[in-house]
């Protein structure tokens, strides 16, 4: 994303005064260093290192899009050479973990295999359903 350009109130409000000024006089001086020649010397030094930033962004910018490029090549790069080497050696090989890859695994785990979390045995069951009333009508405990 790029970065947001800069600009400056300030520089625009002086801009609308000296023009405000000019009008009044081209050559308005009021002493102790207060003239219009000062006033627009110093509303150019701001404009012009505003425009610098501003093209250092531009250049910072630029250069964050070629890192980029470079990074994804270099990813693309990397992987054909795991995907080379694991074609060569084995994708279980020593060579292969050596290079970066991760062997895959032996064994997968299968629904047979999976412990279930949260069962009931047949006891348990019927002490349930005993310990239940039917439907609030009877206060008597009933067995199966």
């Amino acid at each position: 994303m790029a970065r947001l350009k800069r600009s400056s109130k300030v520089v625009d409000k002086a801009v609308r005064r000296i023009s405000g000024m000019r009008s009044i006089s081209e050559t308005l001086d009021f002493g102790q260093g207060l003239s219009l020649a000062e006033y627009g010397r110093r509303i150019q030094t701001l404009q012009m290192k505003l425009s610098d930033y501003n093209k250092m962004l531009s250049s910072l910018d630029e250069a964050m899009g070629e890192i980029a490029l470079l990074e994804e090549d270099l990813s693309n790069y990397s992987e054909k050479m795991l995907v080379t080497v694991g074609t060569r050696y084995g994708k279980h090989s020593f060579q292969y973990m050596q290079a970066g890859g991760k062997p895959r695994q032996t064994k997968k785990r299968t629904a047979a295999n999976a412990k279930p979390t949260n069962t009931l045995t047949n006891t348990e069951i019927s002490l349930k359903v005993e310990q239940t009333d039917t439907n609030g009508k009877s206060t008597e405990k009933t067995t199966k």
